[in-house]
């Protein structure tokens, strides 16, 4: 825990002093010295990271070098302090959202460039800073804001609720599928070691390229150990049925009756394809990994084997 302490002390300094030296950036807080410890000064930071930055100045919108970057290094934060700690800056954050001092048009602007920004950086699985329970987090601060509209709260309950489904540590969700012979199983009773869950659209471009990559990789070439399990996750097998893609033959390709995985938010698949990583219990290992840690992963998990 020391080493924790220390590596984010560093990291803290080192971030205001470079917002400090420099003119045209970010207007990072200054830490009072009379706060000495880690945590007290950590949570300084979280309660003040947006205190000098004005919202009211739509001109931010378009300078990523100071909004954008102020906004990644806050989140780059979130994980490495305490979660009172984490939720208090998310909660800071929030306020000034919502208590923006400038007409409604100005005030709206703003607070939709954060939600297109905080979908970019948490909620795109491309994102170093991809993070399903973070993201979730941050949706939990905007909607509990007594100013958030009715709107924004159902919305936002609804999609944090979802983010929080199958994640990293947690055993993933049941579901039953249909596959090319007709035959109904459930994704549970489907024998592997670890599973490579593959949601996927026929007609999905991205799915097509990501699909050559997982099929050049060699730990899911032998389909032994590991094992693709790909399902169309929609309510359409007419379509499924048509289109058969040119899936590795060590490949199980189902197809998810009436489209349940979906119509009934078993999975949230917010974009496609959609990947997760399970251990032999059916554990998830990786949600909606870039395809670099995948392979790393892959990679680790067969010399462990």
């Amino acid at each position: 825990m020391r080493k924790t302490i220390l590596t984010l002390t560093a990291l803290l300094l080192n971030l205001l002093n470079a917002g400090a030296q420099q003119t045209d950036a970010f207007p990072y807080p200054s830490v009072p010295d009379t706060l000495r410890t880690p945590e007290t000064r950590a949570m300084y930071v979280m309660e003040h990271y947006w205190d000098r930055f004005d919202f009211a100045d739509t001109t931010l919108v378009n300078r990523p070098e100071i909004t954008e970057q102020g906004f990644a290094n806050f989140l780059d934060l979130l994980p490495r302090v305490k979660p009172a700690t984490a939720a208090t800056g998310l909660t800071a954050l929030a306020t000034h959202l919502y208590n923006i001092k400038a007409d409604e048009k100005t005030a709206e602007l703003m607070r939709n460039y954060f939600e297109e920004i905080a979908d970019k950086y948490l909620g795109d699985a491309e994102s170093p800073l991809h993070n399903d329970l973070l993201y979730a987090q941050y949706i939990d601060a905007m909607t509990a804001n007594k100013f958030a509209s009715v709107a924004d709260r159902t919305r936002g309950e609804y999609m944090a609720r979802n983010l929080r489904k199958n994640l990293p540590g947690s055993v993933a969700a049941d579901f039953q599928y249909t596959d090319r012979n007709g035959a109904t199983h459930s994704m549970h009773s489907f024998n592997a070691t670890y599973t490579l869950l593959y949601f996927y659209d026929p007609d999905c471009d991205h799915c097509q390229e990501v699909k050559a990559e997982l099929a050049d990789m060699p730990q899911l070439k032998e389909g032994t150990t590991f094992r693709v399990l790909a399902i169309f996750p929609y309510d359409d097998a007419e379509r499924w049925k048509r289109v058969k893609p040119d899936f590795p033959a060590s490949w199980t390709d189902g197809v998810s009756p009436e489209g349940k995985i979906t119509t009934d938010d078993i999975y949230y698949i917010k974009t496609m394809p959609s990947l997760y990583l399970l251990d032999s219990e059916k554990r998830v290992i990786l949600k909606n990994p870039d395809m670099k840690l995948l392979k790393e992963t892959l990679s680790q998990l067969r010399v462990k084997g």
